[in-house]
């Protein structure tokens, strides 16, 4: 194989691996170690916005074509409020929701508001992939509602809403034809700035009384890996592979979601969350190579 794609495929993973670790290493800190999720936005954004600020700088012409207002709205859906609604998914949710119903949310959820947003259609074979997702989605929080975690149904609202905020963010990329890393680094940026006033003088004080163990993980986990490391990682896959080829990929994150659940946190994995995880895994690979659209 093509060392090129070798070395493609293997960031794209790798990037895949690190999100869908994201709800693995945040449901302990916010069930059981004494985080509050504005404690874990303040970790992903401010080490970040540091990391990002001078690719900021450097596609300043394009975000001044963009203009504050629409980067503001790209930080409402994108940002600092999209990721405190999944870390409080998460204090009622076990990682094993948060790592799956989340990231299968967005193709669904982007392809029914690309209708009166984008005026995009999908195909028929798309839209039957999504209805395979959306039924998968459904088999996952099940248990949400009658089995093994009968309180996370709360936190499984949670995440179809944030995985809905999150496609409309990338809808909005596309509407207005925003660089996606210039537009993360500018949203990281604008989101550090609403978070970091609240926290200081919230929640700072707390937190440092925290083990520096604890404090020390989740700064690198949030602010490194996800914040900026992920994001370099995906980006450059795309450049290898392409887009679609990248996209396919991203059915490594509810897969790496549900087996670290499982053998980190010891999270019971149902027969019918199982089959649910296949099939949208399947139905997400599906929605990606049927990438037929029709224009409204």
């Amino acid at each position: 194989m093509n060392p090129k794609i070798l070395l493609g495929l293997a960031l794209g993973v790798a990037s895949s691996v690190i999100w869908g670790g994201h709800a693995v290493v945040a449901r302990p800190a916010l069930a059981g170690q004494g985080f509050h999720p504005l404690d874990l936005a303040a970790f992903r954004y401010v080490p970040a916005a540091l990391i990002l600020a001078p690719l900021a700088w450097r596609a300043r012409d394009a975000l001044s074509r963009v203009g504050w207002r629409r980067v503001l709205l790209l930080a409402t859906f994108g940002g600092a409020p999209n990721l405190l609604l999944f870390l409080s998914a998460l204090v009622f949710a076990p990682a094993a929701h948060g790592g799956t119903i989340a990231p299968m949310t967005v193709p669904i959820a982007g392809a029914l508001l690309a209708i009166p947003l984008i005026h995009e259609w999908p195909s028929r074979g798309r839209a039957m992939a999504l209805g395979i997702m959306a039924a998968g989605v459904l088999m996952i929080g099940w248990d949400g509602v009658a089995g093994a975690h009968p309180g996370a149904w709360r936190g499984d609202i949670l995440l179809l809403l944030a995985g809905s905020t999150w496609a409309v963010f990338t809808l909005l990329l596309r509407r207005w034809q925003v660089p996606a890393i210039p537009a993360t680094a500018a949203v990281t940026m604008v989101s550090a700035a609403a978070v970091l006033p609240v926290w200081l003088p919230w929640r700072a004080a707390e937190v440092l009384a925290l083990p520096p163990g604890s404090i020390l993980l989740h700064l690198a986990t949030q602010g490194l890996l996800l914040g900026a490391l992920a994001m370099f990682l995906y980006a450059r896959a795309v450049e290898l592979l392409g887009p679609t080829r990248a996209a396919t990929l991203s059915i490594m994150v509810p897969v790496t979601a549900l087996l670290l659940a499982a053998l980190l946190l010891h999270e019971s994995i149902s027969l019918l969350q199982g089959l649910g995880a296949s099939l949208a895994a399947g139905g997400m690979l599906a929605a990606v190579l049927f990438t037929g659209r029709k224009a409204g």
